[in-house]
């Protein structure tokens, strides 16, 4: 259970050579990947009635859920992927910090690898805002699927997390989320998962301290990061 509930594979490499994508690129590329949500949204509408009644609304937010689990997924393996010769993260967005991503080592200058990371930290954590939305669109009475979404969720504002408080990580390891906290997530999303009330306090309290994107109507992240998640 170390690893996202919902897994979200990434997008095909190029043979024999690192892939480095503009921003757009990057997140179209992973709009095949969101079809796993997207897949998911179908057969919980046909599980139930209810559902069934917010599909387009599920539907409208279904790839934005994807894409924040895909784009955490990507930033914890950023430094294995490089090992291998591949690199997922979108060059507009480290140019933009000064950063040059054909140089990417982890003995690099991080300075601007830095800013550049804090960016994608907070778009992920957008998406995932939108992924809390989706969950709460399920009926209270489905406790299943709720916890289902809401372990994902947990899961990946923990370890956006430990990102962010680790940046000069090196290793999936080092920004691993530890078994006791995986427990917690469980725990007190069993113990919520009927309450809108109590899981907006559950997520504000996870995702506290973590960057904020201002979304679009069409969850693409606004040009600049803005604060920090606030209550």
């Amino acid at each position: 259970m170390e690893e996202s509930l919902l897994q979200i594979d990434r997008p095909g490499a190029l043979e024999g050579g690192a892939m480095v994508l503009s921003f757009n690129g990057w997140m179209d590329g992973g709009n095949a990947s969101t079809g796993t949500v997207e897949l998911l949204t179908e057969l919980f509408c046909d599980h139930s009635p209810a559902i069934a009644q917010r599909h387009d609304e599920l539907s409208g937010l279904a790839a934005s859920f994807g894409q924040g689990l895909q784009m955490t997924n990507i930033l914890k393996d950023v430094w294995e992927d490089q090992a291998r010769g591949y690199c997922w993260l979108p060059r507009d967005i480290f140019s933009a910090a000064g950063y040059d991503l054909d140089r990417l080592a982890s003995d690099h200058d991080r300075a601007g690898f830095h800013v550049g990371l804090t960016r994608l930290i907070a778009i992920a954590h957008g998406h995932l805002r939108n992924a809390f939305r989706y969950t709460l669109l399920i009926p209270a009475e489905e406790t299943g699927i709720r916890r289902f979404c809401l372990w994902a969720i947990g899961m990946a504002l923990l370890t956006l997390k430990k990102v962010q408080a680790t940046p000069d990580y090196v290793s999936p390891s080092d920004v691993k989320v530890s078994r006791r906290a995986v427990g917690a997530v469980v725990l007190s999303t069993r113990l919520t998962a009927r309450s809108d009330l109590a899981l907006k306090a559950l997520f504000h309290l996870t995702a506290r301290g973590l960057p904020k994107a201002e979304m679009t109507r069409a969850n693409a992240p606004l040009p600049a990061a803005e604060g920090t998640a606030g209550s």
